[in-house]
């Protein structure tokens, strides 16, 4: 990902909270929710892509212990995908959770992308503005062994390519999303950043590369 800062300040709004999950209730998930009015991506755009293999640690105490664990949520996501110009998605993903001695996993194919501008975020101060770094994507879960995730639940992330090199910052990645496709449409279809109520997360190890 180039590192190309933006020169103006971004608004952005402050989204709607639910409460968070209670201890051994299912995945631990960021509960912030889009609004459903979002506008439809058009097709005749660039061609989007955004992959990543990467693994990343919300401490127990994170936020005041705010998704009710007592030990550290460990996560790894690998994901491709792929959004043509004529607006059509193509990829997959896995994702696996663990923490209180459960392990939850879930795969499926990628249904949609988009790709936005960050601003300065409250979690990472640290990096500047950045162009066409945030992937907003998400899909359809086809297996899951979260009684809570059925199949058929769609599945969303936000992941962010700070770039490579000296530069020193870290990729971050939110947790994920879970609601019905209307709901993950409108999620990826939305420019809103990341809730710092909940995240993002910086990275432990892997990459996320944005194009």
């Amino acid at each position: 990902m180039r590192n190309r800062s933006v020169a103006l300040a971004v608004f952005i709004l402050i989204l709607a909270v639910a409460a968070a999950p209670a201890a051994g209730a299912g995945t631990v998930h960021d509960p912030t929710i889009e609004s459903a009015t979002a506008a439809p991506a058009a097709g005749g755009g660039p061609e989007l892509i955004a992959t990543g293999g990467y693994q990343f640690t919300v401490p127990a105490d994170f936020n005041g212990g705010i998704f009710g664990t007592t030990t550290p949520i460990v996560n790894r996501v690998t994901f491709n995908a792929k959004r043509r110009a004529d607006g059509s998605v193509t990829g997959w993903y896995t994702y696996e959770q663990a923490y209180d001695g459960q392990t939850f996993n879930f795969s499926g194919p990628v249904t949609c992308l988009s790709i936005h501008d960050t601003p300065v975020l409250v979690r990472t101060p640290e990096v500047p503005p950045l162009i066409h770094n945030r992937a907003k994507w998400g899909g359809r879960v086809e297996r899951s062994n979260d009684s809570t995730i059925p199949i058929g639940t769609f599945i969303w992330f936000q992941s962010i390519d700070n770039g490579e090199g000296a530069n020193g910052w870290t990729d971050v990645s939110t947790l994920s999303g879970f609601g019905d496709e209307a709901a993950n449409e409108a999620f990826c279809n939305s420019a809103n950043v990341p809730n710092s109520n909940f995240g993002p997360h910086r990275i432990g190890g892997g990459n996320i590369q944005v194009h």
